[in-house]
């Protein structure tokens, strides 16, 4: 690869993009709100949203031509007893138009019969959103950390294959009829590799890293390389009911597809949560904690999309079920505070999400026998509803007298993610933040599908 080319044409590149970028947004988001508030002459909120992201593709061994994209987008919600209605746009010539549109919508739209009200202004603790060295990060260095994968990856016994960096600056700002006027900003930091090895077959690998502050882009592609390298020639397997330790990438994917919307008091309130009228009951041996609040995490924020402050909610303890996830609304209709996961951006309504959502239980050894499960593909096609899931293993181990014996290949898991968590034996191995879903790897028994 020549990188001194690539070099030269990706900064002549953002040269251009800057020049031909489209210049028409120079007040401050906060005063974008206000001005926007100011068109609104009932109940409403203004969210307001900026976004900047400089990226790189990584397509083999090269660093493909980079990306610049700014975005300043406005949400408007504007309300008359229990109707609401609601607009958007990214084009700051036209909040007048936003509103009116807003107004608009809610003069066809049907009550909704539980809304209360807005929140009122709440005490806000800043939190630390960012380390600031990601705001002397410039695209030519960005770059550089694309390059420093591939490098790595390379003299590590790795062929690149694919992958990313991006650099994500964000700020939001909300405004409310109530009297809240808040405004936040943050950057996250995120590099991607994938790898080939060649042997008697053809493996991969891959590994990323994302946080708001720096990190080592070397050790993406080595890893990568490493990972690539260990699970060449997979041998297949035998079906059976075996113990496994499914490590933090796969505990991520399948409880995301599978359990976390369970928590959520509007899946609760609508019938489709499995975890309706168990507060009390234990349904694990795992701790579960969602927490806004913690530096530097990739889900941390002052406030939420309501404008409520974040803040740190034990949701299981010891397996036992706590409480529920919230955002305003149906906070209000539970009779309960806000959580503080409102989940927000300028092109929706808000809806409740997670933060930084934490996992902890009694740590073991490990096992003597079964597998090891790093990846799982195809968690997205498991039944959100039952919990049902039957999700392919991309990479992984068979463990015999608790040392690593092969790599498998064509193995699947199935099961249910309920009965899964209630029979947990414990957790393995340090935390790892997989993009705001923090957890070590988890021992288990499933079936495991030659």
């Amino acid at each position: 690869m020549n990188f001194v080319l690539a070099k030269h044409l990706i900064k002549r590149n953002f040269f251009n993009l800057f020049v031909l970028r489209k210049i028409g947004v120079l007040m401050e988001l906060e005063r974008i709100v206000e001005k926007t508030m100011n068109f609104i002459n009932s109940d409403g909120d203004v969210f307001g949203q900026k976004i900047k992201v400089i990226s790189y593709d990584i397509e083999k061994n090269n660093v493909e031509i980079g990306e610049e994209k700014e975005t300043i987008g406005i949400g408007v919600r504007v309300f008359e007893g229990k109707k609401q209605g609601f607009s958007f746009t990214n084009n700051i010539n036209f909040l007048e138009e936003c509103v009116r549109t807003a107004y608009k919508v809610l003069n066809v739209s049907r009550e909704r019969e539980d809304f209360d009200s807005l929140p009122s202004p709440k005490k806000i603790k800043k939190r630390n959103l960012v380390d600031n060295s990601l705001y002397s990060i410039s695209s030519e260095d960005l770059m550089d950390f694309s390059i420093d994968m591939i490098q790595s990856c390379e003299e590590s016994g790795g062929t690149p294959s694919s992958g990313s960096t991006n650099l994500t600056y964000q700020e939001e700002a909300i405004s409310t009829s109530t009297g809240i006027n808040l405004s936040q900003k943050y950057a996250t930091l995120f590099g991607y590799i994938s790898s080939i090895y060649k042997d008697n077959d053809v493996s991969t690998g891959f590994d990323f890293n994302i946080m708001r502050k720096t990190f080592d882009f070397k050790e993406i592609g080595k890893k990568a390389a490493y990972k690539a390298k260990e699970t060449s020639n997979a041998k297949k397997i035998e079906s059976m009911y075996s113990e496994v330790i499914l490590e933090p990438e796969a505990v991520s994917s399948l409880l995301s597809n599978t359990f976390i919307s369970h928590l959520y008091a509007e899946s609760v309130d609508k019938d489709r949560s499995y975890l309706k009228g168990k507060i009390g009951e234990k349904i694990s041996n795992l701790t579960m904690i969602d927490d806004g609040t913690i530096d530097y995490g990739v889900g941390t924020s002052d406030f939420d999309g309501d404008g409520n402050p974040t803040k740190k909610n034990v949701i299981l303890e010891d397996g036992i079920l706590k409480q529920y996830l919230y955002d305003d609304f149906y906070a209000k209709k539970f009779g309960v505070e806000s959580t503080g996961n409102s989940d927000r951006d300028y092109k929706s309504l808000p809806s409740i999400g997670t933060t930084n959502f934490i996992i902890d239980g009694k740590k073991i050894e490990g096992i003597k026998k079964g597998f090891v499960i790093h990846e799982l593909r195809g968690a997205h096609t498991a039944n959100p509803i039952s919990g049902d899931f039957s999700v392919e293993i991309s990479s992984g181990f068979y463990i015999n007298n608790g040392e690593k014996i092969h790599p498998i290949k064509h193995g699947m898991i199935t099961g249910n993610i309920f009965e899964l968590l209630a029979n947990v034996k414990g957790v393995h191995g340090e935390l790892k933040d997989t993009g705001g879903l923090i957890t070590p790897s988890i021992v288990c028994e499933v079936k495991v599908i030659g």
